[in-house]
């Protein structure tokens, strides 16, 4: 109790402090920012007064705007004269009441409008013109840019602070400050919560009860995508799934690890067949199953990881057309049931899912952990139970050891030993962000799959970002084979690429491989070995700093994607929502709400999305130099190292403070 109590007196207030130190800062530079053109904080207003105004030609088409990036002037008056060149279109600006019906073939003036706060806004199409009609947006950016200045400087200022903390008062046991060995028994310590959690967890019928809903789930989306609306924002199995449940996914991360694992029904149709029972344990120890050994060779995260990649190279496919989609889901959910029948165990979800792959890499960062409250008391155990079973429970079925697991990254969270367990020696505990990230990094350094998933990971967040939310139109043509329809079954036709759509797909196709596989990786090694020579030691190999100091990587690019769930969330909610009520897209509204689409403060994204980036710097930093002092005899190689990984650190969050800035 007195080390709870410690971790609320001292590290919650230095919590407090840190979110102090990075929001006020922003919220102080947002009023700077405004108050430099006008007293009166509104970022644009229709102008009535006298003087001639700038007039911008536009013309809209599937799915850009052009031009894509406009400059104006502060203060300027401007009026914009929009075009549509094929299909109606909507006219919008972030955060102001400037909306606009552009009929096909016609042209509309918009203004004069006079902007008087500095910064880059976004233009987007608001009337739903095809399946990229999500993606339609240009930047608007009024000079000169201080928001992004600002954003600069606090980023690198950010990275200064970092290095002179870890220098002057960097120690192993703690994270910017916080005691990251303090951990608390959520079935013990926590009242009436905790005993609850643990008699719902040992119950058999958990995981049925959570599983059931979502194979529902599934069903609908099935039947959504292949008989719903071709277009991706009116479908279900588009709108929900990849906004809502994507967005939702990185937040399940970092507060509940792999719990999507334990509520997932790609696997769990094999497992009910091989068990041949829905919630109860089988007595007979033999599966309806082939009993195959999983090979060794492939007990990694390499198929997952490159699955994920493969899976994004076609992310503007998956996300605008249902029919895709629910392709996707038929394949992975009969793969997880013909795997299971054949080897029975998890090892679809460990090796070959690239949701499981992403979210088990990720893992580690998770305030949420389930382990043994001893790991002595399990090793003299002869039972050992939660490995073969018992009458209440079944072995774990990930293939782990549960009494010695030391990360999240395997753990599936079934919770089996937890039912299993006759000492009461299993728990969950809630702890300190990346608690167990540097022992981690050197145990493990030298898994190459989980360090290439740490940088197909972080390149992709960069891309999604592009595709999703940026102004250049060619990488979405790109990625969409200049394809112009959308698809369900029916139309599904529809989808056949032509010689010239294949050949640009080709172009996104190796331009992203080349990142996440080629240079990225290549990048970093290089500041691994020269983070090596500024450390002045020889006996340690370039390849074992790299791939230790990759795994800084899972909560650097965790906050990232974070920060992508909130945009995304936040410019287009409207769409899962009417969705629920609206599930095919055939004009129902069965619940009896339908929104019209508007984002909410998109003019304030970017100051919740810097906070983020500035979080996963810091902690990026102060992880490597915790892994340095594991890896140097002494503080000053540490810091040397640490202070040339944060060159590229540094950059990295630029590159991202200029993508939203």
């Amino acid at each position: 109790m007195a080390k709870i109590n410690k971790f609320r007196r001292g590290n919650i207030i230095f919590i407090l402090i840190i979110l102090m130190l990075l929001l006020a800062p922003l919220g102080i530079s947002y009023f700077i920012i405004s108050g430099q053109a006008q007293k009166v904080l509104r970022a644009f207003e229709l102008s009535d007064e006298d003087g001639e105004a700038r007039v911008i030609e536009i013309t809209a088409s599937q799915f850009q705007f052009n031009p894509n990036v406009i400059h104006v002037d502060l203060g300027e008056k401007i009026i914009f004269r929009v075009t549509s060149t094929d299909v109606m279109h909507g006219f919008y600006i972030d955060g102001k009441d400037v909306f606009a019906e552009v009929p096909p073939g016609e042209t509309v003036e918009i203004g004069p409008l006079q902007f008087n706060q500095p910064g880059k806004f976004k233009i987007r199409c608001a009337i739903t013109c095809g399946p990229l009609h999500p993606f339609m947006i240009a930047d608007l950016i009024v000079e000169p840019d201080y928001t992004l200045f600002v954003f600069v400087a606090l980023t690198v200022l950010t990275a200064i602070t970092v290095l002179l903390y870890v220098k002057t008062k960097g120690r192993e046991d703690r994270i910017l400050g916080i005691n990251r060995k303090v951990k608390i028994d959520v079935l013990k310590r926590v009242r009436i919560i905790g005993p609850l959690l643990k008699r719902v967890l040992q119950w058999r019928g958990i995981h049925f009860v959570l599983i059931l809903p979502n194979l529902l789930f599934f069903m609908l989306i099935f039947a959504t995508g292949f008989f719903g609306n071709p277009t991706g924002n009116k479908n279900f199995s588009i709108a929900v799934v990849w906004i809502l449940w994507f967005a939702l996914i990185e937040f399940m991360i970092i507060f509940a690890s792999r719990t999507w694992c334990t509520m997932c029904p790609l696997p769990a149709v094999g497992e009910w067949i091989a068990r041949r029972r829905f919630i109860g344990v089988h007595n007979v120890r033999k599966w309806f199953s082939l009993n195959k050994k999983w090979p060794k060779s492939l007990d990694n995260m390499w198929i997952g990881a490159l699955s994920f990649l493969v899976m994004s190279l076609m992310i503007l496919w998956l996300v605008t057309r249902p029919v895709v989609s629910a392709i996707l889901f038929l394949i992975l959910i009969v793969m997880g049931t013909v795997l299971y029948l054949i080897v029975p165990a998890r090892h679809f979800c460990r090796s070959i899912c690239p949701a499981g792959a992403y979210i088990g890499y990720h893992s580690n960062e998770s305030i949420f952990e389930v382990r043994s409250r001893s790991k002595a008391i399990c090793d003299a155990h002869p039972g050992k139970e939660c490995i073969r079973g018992s009458p209440k429970g079944y072995g774990c079925p990930w293939k782990l050891y549960p009494g010695g697991n030391q990360e999240n990254t395997y753990c599936g969270q079934c919770y089996e030993c937890l039912k299993n367990c006759p000492l009461d020696n299993m728990t969950i505990k809630a702890r300190m962000i990346g608690e167990d990230l540097p022992e981690k990094a050197i145990r493990t350094k030298n898994n190459y799959d989980e360090s290439w998933m740490g940088f197909i990971r972080f390149s992709l967040v960069i891309f999604y970002t592009l595709a999703f939310f940026g102004p250049y139109w060619f990488l979405k043509d790109w990625g969409n084979m200049g394809n112009a329809y959308g698809a369900n079954l029916a139309s599904i036709n529809l989808l056949t690429p032509t010689m010239g759509g294949f050949q640009k797909w080709l172009n996104w196709a190796l331009l992203v491989s080349f990142v996440a596989l080629i240079a990225f990786p290549a990048i970093f090694y290089g500041f691994s070995w020269l983070a090596r020579k500024a450390a002045k030691v020889k006996d340690i190999p370039t390849k074992d700093m790299f791939g230790a100091y990759s795994y800084v990587l899972a909560p650097f690019g965790l906050t990232l994607w974070i920060g992508f769930a909130i945009t995304l969330i936040l410019v287009n909610w409207a769409y899962p929502v009417n969705a629920f009520s609206d599930p095919f897209g055939w004009g129902w509204n069965l619940f009896g709400f339908k929104f019209d689409w508007y984002p909410i403060f998109p003019h304030l994204i970017p100051f919740i999305q810097l906070p983020l980036i500035l979080l996963g710097l810091a902690l990026a930093i102060n992880f490597t130099y915790i892994i340095s002092l594991k890896f140097f005899n002494g503080r000053k190689p540490a810091f040397r190292s640490t202070a040339v990984m944060t060159v590229l650190y540094t950059g990295s969050a630029l590159l991202f403070v200029y993508l939203i800035g």
